[in-house]
């Protein structure tokens, strides 16, 4: 972007005023050559008196990543009381601690996406596309809850789509990964095609039937029915079943 690397290193609000005001056109110049959409847009501000602004969106990935786990030690009761403080302007250290676990995440995510690209661990089942992190993986952890693995799966789908030559637009994405709280278990999420002008998901009541069908064992316990809990060595067949539903 032309950004000087000691500049670059800073905060944004420490940066030099003119780079600063310069900024957004730089940004938009990159997208127009890189043919990115909506990389600068309008969001509402949050202001603590005379402190630093923050927006709105900065503020919701960082509840996000407050709500997951930095580590094992943490429990998730922990963490919604961590997220659930964040909001309060006496604990704005907590909002500047999440802000920064959002960057670690976003960048998680973008290696994890990366690599499944290289890898090409995003097959083709036919009727949808499916992706499963192994247990034991180094980033593992950051996907057994759903918003995570939820942002995965959009960034992972649409970055297969642009970079696939086949008709992968039209597919759907199901993605799983590994559970942290037992060893047995694996969550499972679907998102709808990139195509879609109105994205439906359709995968709550394929879910149902394809566990019916196999009798494999699930927990629908999220506020998402896209979302299922189920038994890791019942995912093979459950896979394959909703192959055959979808066809």
């Amino acid at each position: 972007m032309g950004l000087p690397l000691v500049e670059s290193k800073q905060m944004f609000v420490a940066m030099d005023l003119s780079l600063r005001r310069q900024f957004h056109d730089m940004m938009n110049k990159m997208a127009d050559s890189h043919q990115l959409d909506n990389v600068v847009f309008q969001s509402f501000t949050l202001h603590h008196g005379c402190r630093h602004k923050y927006q709105a969106t900065d503020c919701v990935y960082a509840i996000v990543a407050l709500f997951n786990p930095s580590d094992k030690e943490m429990k998730y009761n922990d963490c919604f009381r961590d997220a659930l403080a964040s909001l309060s302007r006496q604990h704005r250290t907590l909002l500047e601690e999440g802000i920064e676990r959002a960057k670690k995440l976003l960048t998680v995510i973008y290696r994890q996406t990366h690599n499944a690209l290289d890898m090409k661990q995003i097959i083709s089942a036919g009727p949808f596309l499916y992706m499963v992190i192994q247990e034991g993986s180094l980033d593992a952890r950051y996907y057994s809850e759903p918003t995570c693995l939820g942002m995965l799966a959009y960034i992972a789908l649409r970055s297969y789509v642009a970079s696939s030559r086949k008709r992968a637009a039209g597919l759907p994405l199901v993605i799983s990964a590994p559970l942290t709280t037992t060893s047995e278990e694996c969550i499972v999420l679907g998102v709808p095609p990139v195509a879609e002008a109105v994205p439906r998901n359709f995968f709550g009541k394929a879910f149902e039937q394809a566990a019916e069908k196999t009798n494999s064992r699930i927990d629908m316990d999220y506020f998402d029915s896209s979302v299922i809990r189920m038994k890791t060595e019942d995912r093979p067949k459950f896979f394959d079943a909703l192959t055959a539903l979808l066809s």
